[in-house]
């Protein structure tokens, strides 16, 4: 076990254990199976198991994902299309009709004084048995014009004089993410019934805290998202969740960073003259924003403390040069440094860019077929999945004695069969990839024989961050920006396109080519999907290939290839052989052909701006003009004003800032925790002010009480405790 992990533990253990009082004693019950539920057999349980819900926790935390408002009880005469509406009468008519493909509908007219109207269900013919003539009943649903009638399609129903328990109209009715054989009506009753057990789940937050912030219990928040009774009641509830993760999180991270800060580092002053060569043969002078981070950096590596760094910087601003001086000043002093990459693809791209970078201080290219012969100079060594067994044994081997300076490489690198004679700098490139949770393990491989002496680390993004969000996502790092784009650099162009327009959109994708330039087209999904209206990589290949480009060679690219295959589609690319690689967003790292200057997102709408961002940084990578053209509608929340954003502007941050008043976080988390989003449920869709309240509150209880050993902090320090055990309680 690491020393940063064994003094964190040691702080901790005794979280882990409450005290009496604080256990709770039926929280046991949460995690027993959801058959514990009444009315869940083994069947619904199979049911719930596509969903992820296996425990009644599970239940409890599968919550609503919107709410249809059904309060407003209309009269039938007076409805009118567009209308969410309850809507109270009595049965005329029963009716089971077929459909033109034979689908089963069953039609039910539902009248009062003022009028009649029809409620339309689809492939339910059992529901004409569950409706009587002269009953009375509540429908609930939105308007909508049926064969040039107004009529609710798919409606909320129950009858009238139904308990609380199992409401379906004249309110705020949940809506919740669900899968065959589980419709809406059962959901809400299962998840009613689970509350009983809400109790069990407790509350980290100390009352003082909870009555200052305005906040509901845990469990209270829980009841009001499964039995809604105003939209600011569920905005407050899911406030205080998306509280309860980013303060864990924050707790974590910077009790994280304290115990680093007191662990042994190796100091790099010895290698200033090593680094000052490398910034001398640079073929280009460093931007000032450059200089300024290569300064902060060195100062921290200068220093027998570890650092912790993010280095942030747009598209094509020069991070990869910052890497290389604090390479050149780690290797210059005696020690070993690594590079993780996400993908092969990156990965490939930083041996051939160092490997540039770096030849001019002497630093040769590591050939595993001859790993005994003698070096002159400092040795690169690429390590990723694809290489041969032997291929790796030799580098792994050459690693341990001390052959290799630099490995640059995928999650192979911290791989257990890989040793390091004197590991001192750690370099995370594209760390939203990775994650807090995820890079938090890179630090602790040191060298064997220095088990109390933990490497430097700097982590790498492109992908711009919020400040906002960047001071609790990542409290446990400094963070050093390059605010500036080297001189030269011609901003791309981007144009926002209707799907209407997508021929247009590749006829100037063949005139850019015909100018001697090369083109991607970017899909959001590889093969097609009955639940996403999307196009797909895979058919639109074949599409382009033999209808739009028949004279041109068109590549695909994407994540299911195997690597070798990926390989030779990129290779191809670079070398121009490939004039349109049609690509999933596998490009968004990595890739970097000067001669590609335009590329077409099809299904712009589909994705937030971050995202956007990266993939247009794929061009603009040259001295030409380049475009990227966004195909895409209007559809979904503030899609147009996102499309509008990335037309507007070339500045990340900007974008930054925008996707996450827009959208909030949910991105972010979505890729930032990889593999640990279950944690982070609510945070996803989390405003600026709790991510602000979180910071504050981290600051302000770890000032008082930095161990969290107080009575009061004991579900918090538990809380935190699972984060490095990897045990996720939600």
């Amino acid at each position: 076990m690491s020393a940063v992990r064994d003094k964190l533990t040691q702080a901790s253990d005794e979280a882990r254990t409450p005290p009496e009082g604080v256990r709770r004693r039926d929280e046991p019950l949460l995690d027993a199976s959801v058959t514990e539920v009444p009315g869940v057999g083994a069947k619904i349980a199979e049911r719930f198991g596509r969903l992820g819900v296996t425990t009644i926790r599970d239940l409890l935390l599968h919550v609503p994902s919107r709410y249809r408002d059904l309060s407003r009880v209309e009269a039938i005469g007076r409805v009118r299309v567009g209308q969410e509406v309850t809507l109270v009468g009595t049965v005329s008519d029963v009716n089971l009709r077929r459909s033109k493909s034979g689908k089963p509908i069953v039609q039910v007219g539902l009248a009062d004084a003022t009028g009649r109207i029809l409620c339309i269900f689809f492939n339910q013919p059992w529901l004409r048995n569950q409706f009587r003539v002269g009953t009375v009943l509540a429908f609930g649903g939105r308007v909508e014009s049926w064969a040039g009638r107004a009529a609710i399609v798919a409606p909320e129903w129950e009858p009238i004089g139904t308990d609380s328990e199992s409401r379906h109209t004249g309110g705020l009715v949940p809506i919740y993410p669900a899968t065959d054989g589980l419709s809406q009506r059962m959901l809400r009753r299962y998840a009613g019934a689970a509350l009983k057990f809400a109790h069990g789940l407790g509350d980290p937050l100390p009352p003082a805290i909870r009555v200052a912030e305005g906040l509901p219990s845990r469990p209270d928040a829980i009841r009001c998202l499964h039995r809604p009774e105003t939209l600011q009641a569920v905005e407050r509830a899911h406030r205080r969740l998306a509280l309860d993760e980013l303060l864990g999180l924050q707790l974590w991270a910077r009790r994280r960073r304290s115990a680093r800060q007191a662990l042994h580092a190796m100091g790099f002053r010895a290698g200033r003259e090593a680094q000052a060569r490398l910034i001398d043969a640079l073929p280009f002078e460093l931007t000032a924003a450059q200089a300024r981070c290569v300064d902060e950096i060195a100062a921290d590596l200068d220093l027998d403390r570890p650092m912790s760094r993010l280095l942030q910087g747009d598209v094509g601003s020069g991070k990869t040069a910052v890497a290389a001086a604090a390479i050149a000043r780690c290797v210059g002093a005696g020690g070993q440094a690594a590079i993780l990459a996400p993908t092969a693809l990156l990965a490939e791209q930083h041996v051939a860019g160092l490997t540039r970078m770096l030849r001019p201080i002497g630093f040769e290219l590591f050939d595993p077929a001859d790993s005994g012969g003698a070096k002159a100079g400092p040795v690169l060594a690429r390590l990723v999945g694809s290489m041969r067994p032997a291929e790796k044994a030799a580098v792994a081997q050459a690693a341990a004695s001390g052959q290799i300076d630099l490995i640059v490489g995928t999650h192979a690198v911290i791989q257990e069969h890989v040793r390091f004679a004197s590991l001192a700098l750690v370099i995370v490139d594209e760390q939203h990839r990775f994650g807090v949770m995820q890079r938090a393990e890179l630090p602790e491989r040191g060298a064997d024989d220095a088990p109390d002496s933990v490497p430097h680390l700097l982590i790498m993004t492109a992908t711009p961050i919020p400040r906002t969000l960047a001071l609790v996502l990542n409290a446990d790092v400094d963070q050093s920006i390059i605010d500036e784009l080297p001189p030269g650099r011609t901003p791309v162009k981007t144009l926002w396109l209707q799907s209407n327009e997508r021929e247009r959109a590749l006829a100037y994708v063949r005139r850019r080519i015909e100018h001697g330039g090369q083109a991607y087209v970017v899909f959001a999904l590889i093969d097609e999907s009955e639940s996403i209206d999307a196009r797909a990589a895979s058919v639109e290949f074949e599409r382009l290939a033999s209808e739009v480009y028949p004279d041109l060679r068109v590549g695909l690219l994407h994540g299911r290839l195997r690597p070798s295959e990926k390989d030779a589609v990129m290779d191809a690319f670079r070398a121009g052989d490939i004039s349109v690689l049609v690509s999933t967003t596998v490009v968004e790292v990595g890739v970097d052909v000067p001669n590609a200057t335009v590329m077409l997102i099809d299904g712009a709408e589909r994705f937030g701006l971050a995202q956007l961002h990266q993939l247009r940084g794929r061009v603009g990578r040259g001295t030409a003009e380049s475009v990227c053209l966004l195909v895409g509608d209007a559809r979904g929340a503030n899609a147009a004003e996102r499309l509008e954003a990335m037309t507007r502007t070339n500045d990340g941050l900007v974008l930054a800032e925008r996707d996450l008043e827009l959208r909030g976080p949910g991105d972010y988390f979505g890729t930032l925790q990889s593999g640990h989003v279950e944690r982070f449920r609510f945070a996803r869709e989390a405003r600026t002010d709790v991510i602000r309240a979180a910071g504050r509150l981290a600051a302000d209880i770890l000032a008082k009480d930095p161990d969290l050993v107080a009575p009061e902090h004991a579900p918090l320090a538990a809380l935190v405790a699972s984060f490095d055990t990897g045990v996720a309680r939600a």
